[in-house]
């Protein structure tokens, strides 16, 4: 008998999903774990698996439809069977579910000042079948297929179109000329470019110091360098408003940060701590143990590990706003905001206070780089106790972050500056950090957060006790 196969909830975060692409077209054969589409959630792209054997006998929804979880999407039965009366229940199933569908849910995500970090701040556990996956437990559905995470290009185009969770065209103006030396720094820095935008400008000798980035922190990508070329340099030319599509991703965190802002009171505390300690203990760290290159501990290695400390001595900051009670943790889950294509995504080291400073570094490291991949499953984005966003990288200084809910508090660590600084009389040269604390102030008090940063501030000025636990 042949069964409606919906778009299936993989986690509490997705509310929708969008059919990217059909690997399987009808009349096409499937069997169970075989893939049969990619769809896009809010997080990831996902692939959509077949667990019982059949045929494809119907695509009920195109490639780029966006549909609300529990729409019909394709109908697979035995060959030859007569699907007639299903296709027309199964689109009258989809109108009526478009007109109901609610607005995305909450995700995982948290903010870099107002808009990304590191990030932190937004489904399922691959191969996970809809009937066995948690998030599946709580539908009733007739689907014959599962989603799983996808391997693939995580629905990034081949073009680089998608920037700042927006699909957008390049844009092209008057013609360059292509003898440029290609150079790799700008101001003594190193610049920032994908592998596939420094190829290109190499074979047409564009120099990239001339280059203006459009992608992430001022990545340049290879729309940059085809406008460059296209366009006579960076000069100015007027441009056409452009009508821009809102990814799913980019609907969850406009969501999720409105409401955040709007219904948590939210104040902030910050300090200014001495970071000469901290950095020379990463660099003697990285130096007696031989780290290298992506290897090495970060400042913000060390600081998740303070941070995971600080919690447990005060636990009112490690807790979350529930209607009728405060729940107070007894886990320290601490994430990372990451800055991905699209948007941005918080990763969770779970039981961060159980774990040294090089099984932190190491395992941010793998997290991170599975965010940008996007193949990060559900239980690592989700479920979090605090947050911890940083834009150091990019030289800002100071910023405030909105807490991603349901927790009750997030860092925000800004830049280690070099700075002279007073010591018993004399000016010296010093590094200087300064950390906000974003406080929910249905939890957490004005003294509360000030012992918090108190204690981290501590820990961050004789840091030789993060590598005792």
């Amino acid at each position: 008998m042949a069964k409606i196969a919906e778009m299936t909830q993989l986690s509490p975060t997705m509310s929708e999903g969008k059919i990217v692409r059909w690997l399987k077209q009808k009349g096409d054969a499937v069997s169970p774990g075989e893939i049969i589409a990619e769809v896009e959630t809010d997080k990831a792209v996902m692939e959509m698996e077949a667990f019982e054997t059949g045929v494809l006998l119907e695509v009920l929804a195109p490639e780029g439809s966006l549909l609300p979880v529990g729409a019909p999407v394709a109908i697979i039965g035995k060959s030859g069977e007569d699907v007639s009366a299903l296709v027309e229940t199964a689109k009258k199933s989809i109108s009526t579910k478009k007109e109901g569908s609610a607005a995305p849910s909450q995700t995982s995500t948290s903010t870099q000042s107002t808009s990304s970090s590191t990030a932190p701040t937004s489904s399922a556990q691959s191969g996970t079948s809809a009937s066995t996956s948690s998030a599946g437990k709580n539908l009733e559905t007739k689907t014959s297929v599962s989603l799983s995470q996808n391997t693939g290009n995580s629905g990034i185009t081949a073009n680089e179109e998608r920037t700042y969770g927006f699909k957008t065209s390049p844009s092209f103006g008057p013609g360059e000329s292509e003898h440029s030396p290609v150079r790799s720094t700008r101001g003594g820095r190193p610049i920032k470019a994908s592998p596939l935008a420094k190829n290109l400008a190499l074979q047409k000798g564009i120099n990239l110091t001339e280059v203006i980035g459009s992608g992430p922190g001022g990545r340049i990508i290879k729309r940059d360098i085809l406008s460059y070329q296209s366009g006579g340099g960076n000069t100015f030319v007027k441009r056409q408003d452009r009508k821009l599509e809102i990814t799913g991703m980019r609907k969850t965190i406009a969501s999720r940060l409105a409401h955040s802002t709007s219904t948590i009171p939210h104040f902030y505390l910050t300090t200014e701590l001495d970071a000469g300690p901290i950095d020379d203990l990463r660099n003697s760290i990285n130096r007696d143990l031989g780290l290298s290159g992506q290897g090495k501990v970060s400042v913000n290695d060390l600081i998740l590990k303070a941070c995971s400390y600080t919690l447990l001595q005060v636990p009112e900051v490690n807790s979350s706003w529930r209607e009728d009670h405060i729940l107070e943790h007894g886990r320290v889950d601490i994430g990372v905001a990451v800055s991905i294509e699209g948007g941005l995504i918080t990763p969770y080291i779970r039981n961060a206070e159980e774990k040294s400073v090089l099984e932190i570094s190491r395992e941010i490291k793998e997290l991170a780089s599975r965010a940008r991949d996007r193949k990060l499953k559900p239980g690592e984005y989700t479920d979090g106790t605090f947050t911890v966003s940083n834009l150091g990288m990019f030289g800002v200084s100071s910023f405030t972050a909105v807490i991603n809910e349901p927790e009750a508090a997030i860092l925000a660590v800004g830049a280690l500056v070099e700075k002279p600084v007073l010591k018993a009389g004399n000016i010296v040269p010093g590094k200087i950090l300064n950390v906000t604390l974003s406080c929910d102030h249905r939890v957490i008090d004005g003294a509360t957060g000030s012992r918090f940063l108190s204690l981290f501030r501590e820990l961050m000025e004789h840091p030789l006790r993060l590598l005792t636990g």
